[in-house]
């Protein structure tokens, strides 16, 4: 692990920051505290799209470590960090179609329709399909290997024991939580959104955000057509291919375009 690698995991430890200050603030401070949560949740979008994210793809080479942050990141996450692997593998396989776990599309009996920016952001709770589902389709692709699901197991403990510590120490402690998780995931849906903006299917890998400022301070994840592109590539040797192009970063730029739409 070097310097830049360690760089990543700025945005966890803002994340578990913020959280712990809201948790500290709560509840004679409330309006700060509810704001700290809000600072929280936003980390939590960068820490899935940047430092977790990249974790998926490159993991150290000490089983311990990987043992230790992988579990460190799900109770971050607030959801088995195997799981996002799994799902993670599978985007890249399908690159946004219909058989993508996270796609901006949906069938219909006319075929492929865009998802609702407001319905994918929020309500991505409701999605009908079942673990089930998602776990057949991943074993058979090899999205999913038979050893994760212990570890997914463990790292579940390890989020219902964060949860239970919470709750004990004080019951509003679990609501900011899991207020977090529900409220962070529907800003990394989001951010997906604006990735993989449903213009045409099947037309592009990717949308790109390539303000070189942005790109500086969040280690190049405006590039994520780029990424698609080369998946394997660490992100400081992934390069503006000027390709589909994001107007605002991903995380605005699928919000502002339902807004315009709908006037």
């Amino acid at each position: 692990m070097n310097k830049k690698h360690l760089l990543l995991f700025i945005f966890p430890v803002l994340q578990a920051v913020f959280f712990a200050l809201a948790l500290f603030l709560m509840p004679n401070q409330l309006i700060l505290s509810i704001a700290f949560l809000f600072i929280a949740t936003l980390f939590l979008n960068f820490s899935l799209h940047i430092s977790i994210h990249y974790h998926v793809h490159f993991k150290y080479k000490s089983n311990f470590l990987n043992l230790i942050i992988d579990n460190l990141y799900s109770v971050l996450l607030v959801l088995p960090f195997h799981f996002y692997k799994m799902q993670h593998f599978n985007h890249h396989r399908y690159n946004n179609l219909l058989n993508d776990f996270t796609s901006t599309w949906k069938k219909n009996d006319s075929g492929p329709a865009r998802r609702s920016f407001i319905s994918y952001s929020f309500f991505w709770v409701f999605r009908s399909t079942s673990f089930k589902e998602v776990k057949k389709l991943a074993l058979q692709d090899g999205d999913l290997k038979k050893e994760w699901l212990p570890k997914m197991r463990v790292e579940l403990f390890f989020i219902l024991c964060t949860g239970a510590s919470l709750a004990l120490i004080n019951p509003f402690f679990l609501l900011y939580y899991f207020s977090m998780f529900y409220a962070g995931w529907c800003m990394i849906a989001m951010h997906n959104y604006g990735q993989h903006l449903p213009v045409k299917y099947g037309d592009t890998l990717a949308y790109s955000y390539y303000n070189k400022f942005y790109n500086f301070i969040f280690f190049n994840n405006g590039l994520h057509y780029e990424h698609h592109h080369k998946p394997g590539a660490d992100y400081w040797a992934l390069k503006s291919e000027s390709a589909a192009k994001n107007k605002l970063p991903h995380l605005l730029d699928g919000f502002f375009i339902y807004f315009k739409k709908e006037k």
